[in-house]
Formats: C-alpha cells, sequence, structure tokens
C-alpha cells in the first residue's frame, strides 16, 4: 500500500452558459491511499481542502473561494515494464468531485460551488537506477461545474479537457517524493511526499 500527502494548485478557465468566461485559481492539500488488488491493477482513492483561490469573471470582478473540501476515486493499470531506455507505461481512470463556497467581496454574499469530472491519463516513466523516476504524462477530462453567476445558476465546464504534464519521483526506500508540472491546457503544480509499504 502507498499513502501519501500532497500540496497542489489550479489555474484554467472555465465557460459558463456558452459565452461567459471565468479564471479559476485553486490551491489545494490532500491525502490518498493507493492498494494494489491486482498484479497490475491498483484502487486509488484520496481526500482534501480547498485552501483558498478566486474566480474572476469577464468583468473582472474577482470573487473569493472559501476553504472547501475535494474527493476523488480511480483505477491505475500497470501495462508496459520498462527496461533501459524503453518506459513504464501506465493507464488512469479517476472520478473527482468538489465542494466549496464563493464569496463576492463587493456584498459579502455566498454562492455554492460544486463541480466534478472524469479523467483519463496515460504516463510514461523511466527508472534511473531505482531511485530517479522522470515521467511525462497526458489526460483528458470532462464534466459539469455548478455555480451561481449574476444571481442565475448556471453550468459549465473546463474550456481545455486536456492536461500535459512532466514530473519526477524520487524514492529513499520506503519514503518518496514528487514533482509535477502541467503547462499546457489546464495548468497545474504538485508537490508531495508518500509512504509505501
Amino acid at each position: 500500500m502507498l499513502l501519501g500527502f500532497g500540496i497542489g494548485s489550479l489555474n484554467s478557465t472555465l465557460r459558463f452558459s456558452g459565452t461567459e468566461e471565468v479564471d479559476l485559481e485553486l490551491s489545494t492539500a490532500s491525502l490518498s491511499v493507493s492498494w494494489q488488488v491486482l498484479n497490475k491493477l491498483s484502487l486509488r482513492g484520496g481526500v482534501g481542502l480547498i485552501l483558498d483561490g478566486e474566480l474572476k469573471d469577464s468583468n473582472d470582478i474577482i470573487q473569493d473561494v472559501q476553504p472547501g473540501g475535494v474527493a476523488s476515486i480511480g483505477f491505475e493499470y500497470h501495462a508496459i515494464s520498462g527496461e533501459r531506455y524503453m518506459p513504464y507505461i501506465d493507464f488512469s481512470l479517476f472520478l473527482s468531485g468538489s465542494s466549496t463556497e464563493i464569496k463576492n467581496p463587493n456584498n459579502n454574499s455566498k454562492t455554492s460551488y460544486v463541480s466534478s469530472d472524469l479523467r483519463l491519463g496515460g504516463r510514461a516513466s523511466w527508472n534511473v537506477k531505482n531511485f530517479l523516476y522522470p515521467y511525462a504524462s497526458a489526460r483528458i477530462f470532462g464534466g459539469p461545474v455548478r455555480w451561481t453567476l449574476d444571481g442565475q445558476d448556471v453550468t459549465g465546464s473546463d474550456i481545455h479537457k486536456y492536461q500535459i504534464a512532466v514530473g519526477a519521483a524520487i524514492q529513499f526506500r520506503y519514503i518518496g517524493t514528487y514533482f509535477e508540472f502541467a503547462g499546457i491546457g489546464e495548468k497545474a503544480m504538485s508537490i508531495g511526499v508518500s509512504y509505501v509499504w
């Protein structure tokens, strides 16, 4: 089993009602557990907190993201074991959701914000002396975001629906660390530690 703790940031753009675009920034902290159920298949789940963030609409009105919650569950499939310069190939499928409140600083009113997405990913990683594990990954996703904008209940989604990321993990026996940066599509950055037994 593997227990992980990570912190991250997200920067993206949401489109509501087909035309209204809202810039989103979030900071999160989360715990995750991974359990190998079959030889090549692992079940992974996580819970966490939305620490803070902001939403900025087309009128440059910035609303504050209040503390909230996030959760995810999914599978990871180890498809190909690499050797030498050949990468390891993994695929993943995750369902996640988040819920929080958004505070308008102009009148101190609060509205609910709920999002969910289904995310399919592929990753190529390399084993460097059983210590360093650089990787590259690509993910596609989709799901609704529900909010109240200008007094109207609206549903939207991320305008990108894809993410390209690079990262690396370092393993010290039972303890590991990782860093990931996604700069294409949905932008994100995360760093964390893990313990495996």
